[in-house]
């Protein structure tokens, strides 16, 4: 009986440390190249000191379908307010940098032209089922998930680096809450991927694979340049 017994608590030992939710940790891989490290040391620089020529100039502007580079460099201008000083574009910006970016291995990808990614979380593996719209990344160690939308909340539970569903509203719930410094929302409800835990995180903790992301690409003369900054599709 007594074997029994501790056989099933080995068994309900595993279960659990199988089941636990996944995560997905930081990665940095710009020092792999130490011509995209250093330009990614520039690109800091530039957020810093507010450099707008320094972006223009590492844009690359692929004319097509009769638009011309200055055409849509004047669309980037003025989308994200980068004469402004206070424009979102530089916090945003440094955000995803700080996050750390990946090589991207796409094999879909013909134009060459998307080859390193910031931040990592774009990069991370999802089930074809998943809806990539509502999966995001806890982004650090021991991040407060609270029974509310408010620092002074209780903590129900501490996560680090785990996959989180945001909640979707319905007509009794409210999943979204506040306004952050840049006109975004401030605290999320969100529940771990393995649905166990569920609670609310302020925006600096977590980051979706749809949210912003920066796309590089290294030119035939080995220069690295900017080929995108989107969010969504």
């Amino acid at each position: 009986m007594k074997n029994q017994l501790v056989l099933l608590l080995l068994l309900t030992l595993v279960m659990r440390l199988s089941a636990q939710n996944p995560t997905y940790a930081p990665r940095d891989e710009t020092y792999m190249d130490p011509s995209l490290n250093a330009f990614v040391e520039e690109m800091k620089k530039a957020i810093v000191d507010r450099n707008q020529r320094f972006f223009y100039s590492a844009l690359d502007l692929d004319v097509e379908m009769g638009t011309s580079a200055s055409d849509l460099l004047q669309d980037f201008k003025e989308e994200w307010e980068t004469e402004n000083d206070s424009s979102r574009f530089w916090p945003i910006l440094d955000r995803m940098i700080q996050m750390g970016g990946v090589f991207l291995h796409d094999t879909a990808d013909h134009t060459g032209r998307y080859q390193f990614v910031f931040p990592y979380v774009y990069d991370m593996p999802l089930d074809v089922e998943d809806d990539f719209y509502s999966i995001g990344v806890i982004t650090g160690k021991k991040v407060n998930l609270r029974d509310q939308a408010k620092t002074s909340s209780p903590v129900r539970t501490q996560l680090s680096y785990d996959v989180v569903w945001y909640l979707q509203p319905d007509e009794n719930r409210i999943t979204q809450s506040g306004v952050n410094p840049y006109g975004d929302t401030e605290w999320y409800l969100v529940e771990t991927y393995d649905h166990q835990q569920q609670g609310w995180v302020n925006w600096r903790y977590v980051y979706s694979p749809m949210d912003y992301r920066m796309f590089l690409f290294k030119n035939k003369q080995g220069i690295w340049r900017i080929s995108n900054i989107l969010a969504g599709d």
